[in-house]
């Protein structure tokens, strides 16, 4: 079995529990995430089934677009809900501020990821450095924000943004540097991922409707729609036999890389260089 699931995750489980409930109830021996979402988050989570998950390293960079509510006038230590209040003050956060201070992160910038995150440190977590009281410093990460659109006021000191990103934005860091463009202290109430890559929330399916099936193909999505912005083509059969010893073959040069379609069926992925190439993933079943 080859594909991907659009899980849409519920609050209050972790993405790796998710995981764990799939292969259990449907006796998987491979598959995994792509792209972590908090216990407190909720959305859209890819999992690659089978050999599928050979195509984790062509589907972590993608765009990624939330739903997020910052609160203004306190933080806490994970910049979110789920941690210990850190810092107070009173404020009547002006929203046309909020606005024109949303501007100047939207671009290329470099972000610090909070200290209760997953980053290793000297082989630690740095969440475990942080709940053990560690004093440690994270560097700072380029990432890029398309857009940070503030959408509604929904309570006093409480704004829902629209955000799109790359791969690798913490979200809890945004609300966190907005408020210091802000002159105050944010903190994230609320987190949905509506969007990664070719996953969304039409094409997303409920855990529990999910375990509540006892077959698993009729919500796998084809690693070829997932993909569908890659350069696709046929190859003949002498050529299929050339990638599968680790031959490269002639074609025409192709900008980025591409998928090898066999008699209509996905192969594997394949490396361009010039006016060859060379199979680098191979998903043939």
């Amino acid at each position: 079995m080859l594909g991907f699931l659009n899980i849409y995750k519920p609050t209050g489980i972790t993405s790796n529990a998710v995981v764990q409930r799939i292969k259990k109830h449907f006796h998987i021996n491979k598959i995994g995430h792509m792209g972590t979402l908090d216990p407190m988050a909720q959305g859209v989570l890819p999992i690659a089934i089978g050999k599928a998950t050979r195509l984790f390293d062509y589907s972590l960079n993608k765009t990624k677009r939330y739903i997020a509510i910052f609160d203004f006038g306190y933080t806490t230590d994970t910049l979110d809900t789920t941690g210990l209040e850190t810092d107070r003050h009173e404020i009547d956060i002006d929203e046309g501020l909020l606005r024109e201070k949303c501007q100047l992160l939207i671009g290329d910038i470099n972000q610090i990821p909070p200290l209760y995150s997953a980053k290793n440190v000297d082989g630690r977590r740095a969440y475990d450095l942080a709940r053990a009281g560690v004093e440690f410093e994270l560097k700072p990460k380029l990432i890029t924000i398309h857009k940070l659109a503030l959408l509604e006021k929904v309570g006093k000191n409480r704004f829902k943004f629209d955000i799109t990103c790359s791969s690798g934005t913490y979200i809890r860091a945004i609300a966190r540097d907005l408020a210091k463009l802000c002159d105050t202290f944010g903190c994230m109430s609320y987190l949905e991922r509506v969007e990664t890559g070719e996953f969304n929330l039409d094409n997303a399916t409920n855990l529990d409707s999910l375990l509540e099936c006892n077959r698993l193909d009729e919500f796998l999505l084809s690693p070829l729609d997932v993909f569908k912005n890659f350069d696709k083509f046929n190859i003949n059969e002498k050529n299929f036999n050339d990638l599968l010893n680790g031959k490269e073959i002639k074609i025409k040069p192709f900008e980025k890389d591409t998928f090898i379609i066999y008699n209509n069926k996905l192969v594997g992925v394949a490396v361009p260089h010039i006016n060859k190439i060379k199979l680098n993933t191979f998903l043939y079943e």
